[in-house]
């Protein structure tokens, strides 16, 4: 089997494999900022929970 290449790509091939760049480029920068976001908002539950539990505790023992 014989495959013919092209001497000169297509300005079509060019700009859809450029806009394919943006794209990807795009997504990571996305993909990343979900990450970033999630992980401060774990914190932020984390800190939540920790100030729920002293506070639980505090009204239990009947502490002021």
């Amino acid at each position: 089997m014989l495959i013919q290449l092209d001497l000169f790509e297509d300005n079509e091939v060019i700009l859809l494999r450029n806009e394919m760049q943006k794209v990807r480029e795009s997504t990571d920068k996305v993909r990343k900022g979900l990450f970033a976001r999630h992980n401060e908002l774990s914190k932020l539950w984390v800190e939540l929970d920790h100030r729920l539990n002293i506070i639980e505790r505090c009204i239990c023992k009947g502490k002021q």
